[in-house]
Order: structure tokens, then C-alpha cells, then sequence
């Protein structure tokens, strides 16, 4: 499960995001949607400490990631970054099977899943 408490991301003067709460449970799909510049992207960056919030906490099944260490953290998220994240010489497959490998995965294991998802 996924808990955004009463989060608000301020960039100087402007709020990103102002006192958003939302908990999204495990095992369902959850969906932000919203207009570009809402805060969509800098909530998504909030699960995985790529942007810490101004207020309030995020929590991954009830544990505040701002007392986890980032690269644990990561691991287990499934989550793919817009341009910049992707490593363009390589397929969409090897892109999502490179995590996995990197945490002991074999490299069937790591397809397997990768087929799954």
C-alpha cells in the first residue's frame, strides 16, 4: 500500500502539490490523472525519494520512506521515468528486466516477470 499524507511540495513560493492525501492499496490499480502541471509527476517522484516533500509523509505499507534507505527503497518499485530514464540503445524488455538483474535476479527470473507484467 501506497499512503500520501497530507503532502505539499513547494518549489520556492509555489506549491507543486498542496495537502494531497491519498492511499493507494496493494494488489489494485491506481490511477493520477490530471491536467500537466497538477502535480502528477512530482507525487510520483515523491514514492521513490526522487523529490522530497515540503510537508506531510509518504508511506510504502506504513513504513515513512524518509527513514528508508533510497537504493532499497527503489528496488522492489515498479516504475519507469519519462525520456530521460529509459536507455535508449536498449529494448523495452531489457529497460524493464535491468533493475531485477541488478538485484540478483537470474536473468529467466528476471524475464519471466518482465513477461508477466
Amino acid at each position: 500500500m501506497i499512503e500520501f499524507k497530507d503532502v505539499t511540495k513547494t518549489y520556492g513560493e509555489d506549491p507543486a502539490v498542496s495537502g494531497f492525501s491519498l492511499i493507494a492499496p496493494s494488489g489494485k490499480i491506481t490511477v493520477l490523472m490530471g491536467l500537466s502541471g497538477s502535480g502528477n509527476t512530482t507525487l510520483l517522484r515523491a514514492v521513490n525519494k526522487l523529490v522530497q516533500p515540503t510537508a506531510g509523509s509518504v508511506l510504502i505499507d506504513g513504513n515513512d520512506i524518509a527513514n528508508l534507505d533510497s537504493v532499497v527503497l527503489r528496488r522492489p518499485i515498479g516504475y519507469v521515468m519519462q525520456e530521460v530514464g529509459l536507455l535508449p540503445r536498449k529494448s523495452v524488455l531489457d529497460n524493464v528486466t535491468l533493475i531485477a538483474n541488478i538485484a540478483d535476479q537470474t536473468k529467466d527470473e528476471a524475464l519471466n516477470n518482465a513477461l508477466e507484467l
